[in-house]
C-alpha cells in the first residue's frame, strides 16, 4: 500500500536545494596567509572576495546524508559559481543517492547571466538551462527526452539562488544591516525574494569563529547563518535545526563516499507517526477529531475540509485539534461542467515539466480512459481509478508524469503526478497535495493525493482509488500553492497524534 511511500522526489529536491542553493559562501582551505577581515561596506565584486572554494558538510537531524563542494571561477570579464552535491538518503531500508551538479554564471557583482543544473537520480536526469536574454529569463527544463520552454519577465538585478549567503560579504557585513533582493529559483520557476538581516554575534566568536548571524527569510524558509571575519559563512541551520551545513575540509567532506553504514530510514524512523491504538478500516471513515502535539498550529492547513479548533491550546506542548470531514459526494455530482475559469485556477491546468498536461500521450491515455459525454465527476472517478489500478506501487521515483505513464510504477507522489496531468488534459483544474495518512503500519505516514475543482475543490487518492479521499488524509500548510515541502520537514519526528473521535 503507497501510504508507505512519501512524497520522496519532494523530499529530495527540497534538501537538495535548502542545503546547495541556500549553502554557504566558498572558501579555499588551501590559503596559510593570515584572515582579512571584511570590510564594512562589502567587497563589492568577485574578484576582491579572499575566498573561492569550499566543501560543506549535510546533517539531517544529527546524520550525515551528504556533502557539497563549491567553487569560484573567472569567466571572462565574468565569473562561474559551481556546484557538486551528492546525498543519500535511505527509505525502507533501501538507499538512495542524488547527484546535483550545476553551474551559474554571473557578473561580478553577482547578476544573474546564465545557470545550467543537472539533478540525477534513478539513473535518469533532469537538467534546467537558464539565460537572461533582455528584460527576460528564458528556461529550458528536459525530462525524459522531452524540453519545455519557458519565458519569465525579469529586472536587471536578479540574481541566482546561489548568490543568497554570498551577498552580505558582498555588500557589507555589519550591525543591523538588512539587504532585499529577487533571485530566480529554478525548482519554483519564478522570482522568489530574499529578507537578510546580518547581526553582531554578541560575546565569544561562535562556531569556527563566527562573528557575525544572518537571518535568511526566502519564500517559507527561514534559515539562519553564522560567518566569520571575513564574511565566510560556516555553519547554517534551517528547519527549526533539523538540516544543517558545516563548513569542513576536502577529506571530511569525501569520505562520507566511504562511509556504508546507513543513516535513519525517513519512513521507518523519522516519519511514522505511531497511534497507541491503530484505526480500524481507515479508508471508511467519513469524520476524524485529532489532537496534535510537537508542532505549532501554523504547519496544518485549514480548508472547506479541514479545521483547526480555535478554543486549543496555542503551545506546541499543550497540542492543538484538527476536525477532518470527507466531501459528501452528491453535492459534487450535481454539479455540471466546470465553470467559468476563474484566475485562480489557471495555474491548476498548465502543462509545465512535470506535469505535462498537454503532451500528446498523456492526452491520448485520458481519452482513451473517460468519454465525451462524462461529467466531470465521472471523468475524476474513471482517471483515479485506472491511475490505481495502472501503476504499480514501488519506491520508483520520478521527475515526471510523462516518465509515470511510460514506466508504470511508482510512489505516491507518481500517482499524483500522473493523475494530475491526465485531469488537467480533460480540462479539470487540479492540484497535488501532501499531507499525512494513516497507514497499515499502526499510524500516520507523509503521503501525496490530489484536488480537483468541479464546483469546488475534491480531495482524490490515485495512490488508495478513493474518490473522494477518507477522513484520515490530513493537509498540511501550503499544499494549496503546491509548496508544503517546508512544514512537512519540520514535523518529521517531531509531530505526535492522538485520535479522539471518529465516524465513517
Amino acid at each position: 500500500m503507497c501510504d508507505m511511500k512519501q512524497p520522496i522526489r519532494a523530499i529530495i529536491l527540497l534538501l537538495l536545494l535548502l542545503l546547495s542553493n541556500v549553502s554557504c559562501t566558498l572558501h579555499s582551505f588551501r590559503e596559510d596567509k593570515p584572515q582579512p577581515v571584511a570590510p564594512v561596506e562589502g567587497y563589492g565584486t568577485l574578484d576582491r572576495f579572499p575566498f573561492k572554494e569550499a566543501w560543506y558538510g549535510m546533517y539531517f537531524q544529527e546524520d550525515k546524508i551528504g556533502y557539497s563542494h563549491f567553487k569560484i571561477e573567472p569567466a571572462g570579464e565574468n565569473y562561474r559559481i559551481t556546484n557538486d552535491s551528492v546525498m543519500r538518503l535511505t527509505i525502507m531500508k533501501n538507499t538512495k543517492e542524488i547527484k546535483l551538479k550545476e553551474a551559474v554564471t554571473v557578473r561580478p557583482d553577482l547578476i544573474l547571466i546564465s545557470f545550467d543544473s543537472t539533478v540525477h537520480m534513478n539513473g535518469k536526469d533532469m537538467r534546467m538551462k537558464g539565460a537572461r536574454e533582455a528584460t527576460k529569463l528564458s528556461l529550458d527544463v528536459t525530462v525524459e527526452g522531452e524540453t519545455v520552454h519557458r519565458d519569465f519577465p525579469i529586472d536587471d538585478r536578479i540574481y541566482h539562488t546561489s548568490a543568497i549567503s554570498l551577498m552580505p560579504a558582498l555588500r557589507g557585513v555589519k550591525d543591523g544591516a538588512t539587504y532585499s533582493f529577487g533571485v530566480f529559483n529554478p525548482e519554483k520557476q519564478g522570482i522568489q525574494k530574499v529578507e537578510q538581516q546580518v547581526l553582531q554575534v554578541r560575546g565569544s566568536p561562535g562556531p569556527q569563529d563566527a562573528v557575525w548571524k544572518v537571518k535568511n527569510e526566502y519564500g517559507q524558509s527561514m534559515v539562519q547563518s553564522w560567518l566569520n571575519r571575513k564574511g565566510l559563512t560556516v555553519l547554517e541551520k534551517g528547519l527549526d535545526g533539523s538540516l544543517i551545513t558545516v563548513l569542513e575540509d576536502e577529506g571530511a567532506a569525501k569520505k562520507f563516499l566511504e562511509t556504508k553504514v546507513e543513516g535513519k530510514d525517513l519512513i521507518l524512523d523519522v516519519s511514522l507517526i505511531k497511534l497507541s491504538k491503530p484505526l480500524q478500516n481507515a479508508e471508511k471513515l467519513r469524520y476524524l477529531k485529532v489532537k496534535m502535539q510537537g508542532v505549532d498550529k501554523s504547519v496544518i492547513a485549514q480548508d472547506h475540509r479541514q479545521r483547526l479548533d480555535r478554543q486549543s491550546a496555542k503551545s506546541s506542548q499543550d497540542g492543538f485539534e484538527v476536525v477532518i470531514r470527507s466531501e459528501d459526494l452528491s453535492q459534487y455530482k450535481a454539479s455540471g461542467d466546470v465553470p467559468n475559469r476563474e484566475t485562480s485556477l489557471e495555474a491548476h491546468l498548465a502543462s509545465n515539466a512535470a506535469i505535462q498536461s498537454n503532451h500528446p500521450e498523456i492526452v491520448a491515455q485520458a481519452e482513451k480512459i473517460v468519454r465525451a459525454g462524462d461529467s466531470p465527476v465521472e471523468k475524476i472517478n474513471k482517471l483515479v481509478r485506472w491511475t490505481a489500478n495502472n501503476v504499480k506501487n514501488s519506491m520508483r521515483d520520478s521527475f515526471s508524469a510523462l516518465e509515470v505513464l511510460r514506466v508504470r510504477e511508482g510512489q505516491c507522489q507518481s500517482h499524483a503526478k500522473l493523475y494530475t496531468a491526465l485531469a488537467r488534459s480533460q480540462k479539470i483544474p487540479t492540484r497535488i497535495i501532501t499531507g499525512l495518512v494513516h497507514g497499515h503500519q499502526g499510524g500516520f505516514l507523509y503521503h501525496a493525493w490530489a484536488e480537483s475543482y468541479v464546483n469546488g475543490w475534491l480531495a482524490v487518492d490515485p495512490t488508495l482509488n478513493q474518490v473522494p479521499a477518507d477522513a484520515t488524509h490530513v493537509k498540511v500548510s501550503g499544499a494549496e500553492e503546491g509548496d508544503p515541502s517546508n512544514a512537512v520537514l519540520k514535523m518529521m519526528g517531531k509531530v505526535k497524534m492522538e485520535v479522539l473521535d471518529s465516524r465513517d
